[in-house]
């Protein structure tokens, strides 16, 4: 698959953002953090500062892949009224209606896939995109071939420990590729993002036209940058978002999302070390 193939919200926002000379702020957040009403209002706040494609959390007793800070947003969410369908649905709805910018439902296979949710998220244009990480690449191929009918892209994933053979096993038929600067859980404090220009180039080879960005590790404005620099056409925030949530840091928050949206840009950011 190539770029053309995106989904259409995906595409659009994509290209905007070239069309400015700017990579992607792809921010995480989880959904009904810390209450329904009050993460619809720091969502459209976040966009406002800065962000392009919101990634939203589906709220889960177990999850299992993320770090302390985006766990703890979980069970806020939770007991903050979440909990139910018909309150998720409604949250979603809310969210769906309110928001210009494209929205990745990120969620686990027990939450999504076993519940029949991915269903009624693509079939209802609830959602851009799928980011399932505890999904082998096998069932993320499948899925696309599902959901691919209703416009949803399924995110697919590569971290720097793979090899050559699984990179291009992964990327073949991709439209966006998550490329994860390090192999654990989400936000480890003691992770070292390592040059992320080879991991790049390593996954360009196989995708050369799909949307290809970066996450895991990219706590501050100057990651984000790094990402940028480094040839990656988006970068993925989620550990330091939920943190200001936690903290109830709004305005810490929305100036963090401004500043790193800052360095999206790539005029500015060429020739910086």
């Amino acid at each position: 698959m190539t770029a053309a193939l995106l989904s259409r919200n995906n595409k659009e926002a994509w290209e905007t953002a070239k069309s400015r000379g700017e990579a992607l702020l792809i921010g995480y957040l989880v959904a009904g953090d810390p209450s329904p009403a009050e993460s619809l209002a720091i969502v459209d706040e976040s966009v406002e500062a800065g962000i392009d494609i919101v990634e939203m959390g589906i709220p889960s007793r177990s999850p299992k892949l993320d770090g302390a800070v985006i766990k703890r947003g979980h069970e806020r969410a939770l007991a903050g009224g979440i909990g139910t369908e018909d309150s998720f649905m409604a949250y979603w709805t809310a969210a769906r209606r309110r928001l210009s910018v494209p929205i990745w439902a990120m969620g686990y296979k027990r939450d999504v896939l076993d519940t029949n949710l991915y269903r009624k998220l693509a079939e209802g244009g609830m959602v851009d995109a799928l980011v399932l990480p505890d999904c082998t690449p096998e069932e993320l191929i499948s899925l696309q071939d599902r959901i691919g009918p209703y416009g949803v892209d399924v995110v697919r994933f590569v971290n720097s420990e793979m090899d050559e053979a699984a990179i291009r096993q992964v990327c073949r038929g991709a439209t966006v590729i998550y490329a994860q600067s390090y192999a654990g859980t989400t936000g480890d404090p003691l992770a070292h993002v390592e040059d992320l220009s080879v991991l790049c180039e390593r996954i360009r080879q196989h995708l050369p036209d799909g949307l290809l960005v970066a996450g895991f590790g990219l706590r501050s404005p100057q990651r984000v940058g790094q990402a940028v620099r480094s040839g990656f056409d988006g970068a993925v925030v989620g550990s330091a978002l939920v943190a200001r949530c936690e903290n109830g840091e709004k305005d810490y928050l929305y100036r963090l999302v401004a500043e790193m949206k800052m360095e999206t840009l790539r005029s500015s950011s060429e020739g910086i070390t």
